[in-house]
Parts: C-alpha cells; structure tokens; sequence
C-alpha cells in the first residue's frame, strides 16, 4: 500500500507522480520537517502531539508551515485499517510556498520483527557534550527535520558491527536518544529517560506513556544518565 495526499486541497495523487520540484530547498539542503504516526482503523495515532512537534521543527528551520495538516492527516487515514503515515512540509523552491503532503505506507516488516523479537543495541559517540548540543540550536537537536543522512549512517554503521540499532551518547557519556527513537528504561517501577534538554526530540510515544503513567502508575520521570560501555 502507498498513497499520497497533497495538503493543497487534499487531494490524491498516483504515487509516481511528481510533487516536489527539483530546485525545492527540502531536495537541494534537507530543509524540510516531517512526522511519521502509526495508523489504525482510520485513526492517526496522537495526531495533536504529533502536530504541535511538526510546528515546532518548521520554525526552528524557519520553515512557514502552512494550515491543514488535521484534515490532510484525516483524509489521508480514510479506511486504512493498519498502516503508517508521514506528513512532510518543504521549504519549496526559492521564491515559492512551502510544500506539503502526506504519505501513508505499510507498516514496514522490520518494524513487525523489532516489535516481536527486540532489538540488539550499541552505544555511539555523537562528538560533543550533551550541554554543548543543547547550547548550540544549529545542530538541530530537538528537530524532526529530513536531514537524515547522518541518523542513517549511524544505523548502517550498527548493522555492520553486528548488531540492529544504536543508542547516541554524548561526549561525556550521557544517553541521548536512538537515530529514529527515543530511549527509556524501566527502574524498579519507575519509567525513566533522559529529558529534552539534552538537546534530543521530544518522542510522542513517550509522551503517551506518560500520560498514562501519572492516570494508572507506574510512575514516569526524566534524568541525565551515563551509559555502560
């Protein structure tokens, strides 16, 4: 399954037809912000946080995000009974709008398999202190933007060392956050991960969790932590 939506009128699209221009500024430099939600039974999943995390990144990349993102996100999900969407916003081509559309696929089958079977995990460096990333917004720490080449490149790196996945850490040892997820562990009864100051993203998911944790327990808290190497 493959379907795209264009947030100019909401409209579907064949899937091979072009819809970003080849000078876009998201093509040319990555300038362009993106969320992925899980999808079931026609509903996007956490659809407001989602939203509020997508306005976020666009203005830290000074990206003008246009209106219509609920209803492009509820005409995208129509009679999708499991699957995933994306929502992307460009910067466009110099001199135009920005441009935005959404993307509903298949839940990928290494997502099924991490799901069923877990994940083998190692820790990489991202090179500077965890106080310096978050001092510094032009590494775009926090930002869910489409300059991925870096997060793609650590999970490459991982695979060829044997294991599925990696853990940042900063330079001075503090758990960071995954390339496509965030990071959290059980303590006793307690949920912990690290916070949001550390110049990671704010994981929606987590954001779930916690919610539910302070209706039903167990608790859930935030905390700067070393990791064992």
């Amino acid at each position: 399954m493959t379907a795209v939506f264009l947030l100019d009128g909401g409209r579907e699209v064949d899937p091979t037809t072009p819809v970003l221009r080849a000078d876009d500024l998201g093509v040319l430099r990555g300038e362009s912000v993106f969320e992925t939600l899980r999808v079931w039974d026609g509903r996007p999943a956490f659809l407001d946080d989602h939203l509020a995390r997508l306005a976020a990144s666009a203005a830290r990349v000074d990206v003008a995000l246009p209106d219509g993102w609920a209803a492009l996100a509820a005409r995208a999900c129509e009679g999708v009974r499991d699957g995933v969407l994306r929502l992307v916003c460009t910067k466009g081509a110099p001199g135009a709008a920005p441009v935005g559309f959404a993307l509903v696929t298949d839940v990928p089958a290494e997502a099924v398999r991490a799901r069923e079977d877990g994940v083998r995990v190692l820790t990489l460096t991202l090179g500077v202190t965890a106080d310096e990333r978050a001092a510094a917004p032009w590494l775009l720490g926090g930002v869910k933007s489409t300059s991925y080449a870096a997060n793609m490149a650590t999970i490459r790196h991982a695979q060829a060392e044997g294991a599925d996945d990696a853990v940042w850490v900063s330079a001075d040892g503090q758990v960071l956050e995954a390339p496509t997820a965030t990071v959290a562990v059980v303590e006793g009864d307690t949920l912990v991960s690290p916070p949001d100051e550390v110049g990671i993203l704010a994981g929606t998911t987590l954001r779930a969790v916690e919610r539910l944790a302070r209706a039903r327990g167990p608790p859930a808290g935030h905390r700067r932590g070393a990791a064992e190497r």
